[in-house]
């Protein structure tokens, strides 16, 4: 039986990064399928493949009123809409990270909930972790401590968003499942210095001709990294099989080290500059990866694409004129 054929489900923040390929697995499963999107960060471009199969919604959802309309008339919704940015932004902008995603998770819940949605996924973020949480990372961490002090404001917005989204589960009727999601990456993602990820940012840096390339901290550092197409599968998987109330990692425990990951990119590239790790800069979390047992326990779920060939599609994925771009 297939779960999602001819539901009605919503996508918010279904033109970003994870969003476009979700949206498009979803439309695949034969979902009907919207999405909500203000298009600033996300692209109608993403959804190019699936435009005239879907409802896209050109919404702001830092606005209530479009988050009915967006809201109204769906049996699930998958609530991927946040701000997200790198590290240097959440660092030093932490005000704005926590109000903004806060304003996002209760405008959209409260929403879904009016509007009598009766399943709701919330993509919260392994971030809400500790500094010193165990590796790999059970989800009852996420209940000790704070949210590492480089991503805290960010961390902390999307962990009391875990725990409004499970008040009105309990409370309300709604069925709400809260996926914590590792590090994705993938050919849609960001390669804007101030905002982007690890990975595009020492794919930027190696085209662009820069030797040695700085790289933050260490280089020991170590990190899980789930190719974007892998993570929708993931997610979508959780949104239907986990029972309401669960709280599940989407990752694996196959760490990578910051230094190990800029070789590999340099193997990929085929360009080989030195490596200059800057320590007056933060590791983040010394290490991080995902106790994925609840994970496999209710879906089965297990990565599919390795991270030397997600690195290879996201550097055959960018046009000519986006390499010169990087290069500028």
């Amino acid at each position: 039986m297939n779960y999602w054929q001819g539901k009605k489900v919503l996508v918010t923040g279904g033109a970003g990064f994870i969003g476009s390929y979700l949206s498009e697995l979803l439309v695949e499963h034969g979902a009907r399928v919207t999405v909500a999107d203000n298009l600033i960060r996300g692209t109608k471009d993403r959804l190019q493949s699936i435009l005239n199969k879907i409802n896209l919604k050109t919404l702001d959802l830092f606005e209530y009123a479009d988050c009915l309309k967006a809201c109204q008339d769906q049996e699930v919704v998958l609530n991927l809409a946040a701000k997200v940015t790198g590290i240097e932004y959440n660092r030093f902008n932490m005000a704005d990270m926590f109000e903004s995603n806060m304003k996002l998770q209760i405008n959209v819940i409260h929403a879904a909930h009016e509007c009598g949605v009766k399943r709701f996924l919330q993509v919260s973020t392994a971030c809400i972790y500790p500094h010193d949480a165990k590796v790999p990372t059970p989800e009852s961490e996420g209940d000790r401590g704070a949210p590492e002090s480089t991503n805290e404001g960010y961390g902390w917005a999307k962990r009391m968003g875990e725990k409004l989204a499970l008040y009105y589960g309990r409370e309300k009727g709604m069925e709400v499942v809260i996926a914590r999601p590792f590090n994705a990456y993938g050919p849609r993602d960001h390669y804007d210095e101030a905002t982007s990820h690890v990975i595009p940012a020492l794919i930027k840096r190696v085209l662009d001709g820069d030797d040695p390339v700085m790289i933050w901290g260490t280089g020991n550092q170590s990190r899980v990294f789930v190719h974007a197409k892998d993570f929708a599968r993931g997610l979508m998987l959780v949104a239907e099989k986990a029972p309401s109330g669960a709280i599940i990692n989407v990752g694996h425990d196959k760490e990578v080290t910051i230094k190990e990951l800029f070789q590999l990119i340099c193997k990929v590239i085929g360009k080989y500059p030195q490596p200059k790790f800057d320590t007056t800069k933060p590791d983040g979390y010394p290490r991080r990866a995902a106790d994925a047992t609840l994970l496999r326990k209710y879906t089965g779920f297990v990565p599919s694409i390795s991270l030397e060939q997600g690195i290879q599609e996201m550097v055959a994925a960018l046009k000519p004129s986006e390499k010169a771009a990087l290069k500028k």
